[in-house]
């Protein structure tokens, strides 16, 4: 068996929603959570449908940092980012990625082949803070 990365996702929504579809479909993915504020979301929904741990707090996936690769933040939230980023480093988390909004839609507009870059619904997430 080769390596998984595992995944938790925060943001249901516009953004992540297409990402999970896809994601979900990958056998080298292991989505461990989604969080989103809406619990109604298609995000949470599938999280329901594919037995994924589900919250409407992201900052719980701090305290679990050590069981997450990557974290895709896409909730549209400017303070969301900044938040786990501080979070992670608090609870000495050297291990996860988290991944902008812009290589998300980069990964989106790949997975979809589209001939032009999807565009931001979260403008204002820019460089590294």
């Amino acid at each position: 068996m080769g390596d998984i990365v595992r995944i938790a996702i925060v943001g249901g929504g516009r953004t992540g929603a297409p990402l999970i579809e896809d994601l979900l479909k990958r056998s080298y993915v292991k989505i461990v959570g989604i969080a989103d504020v809406d619990a109604d979301s298609l995000g949470a929904r599938l999280a329901k449908t594919n037995d994924i741990f589900f919250t409407d707090d992201a900052m719980v996936f701090a305290t679990n940092g050590h069981k997450i690769d990557l974290l895709i933040e896409v909730s549209g939230d400017a303070t969301v980012k900044r938040r786990l980023k501080d979070a992670f480093i608090k609870e000495g988390n050297r291990h996860t990625i988290i991944m902008h909004d812009l290589i998300a839609r980069l990964v989106m507009t790949m997975v979809t082949d589209a001939d032009e870059l999807v565009a931001s619904v979260h403008p204002d997430d820019v460089g590294v803070g």
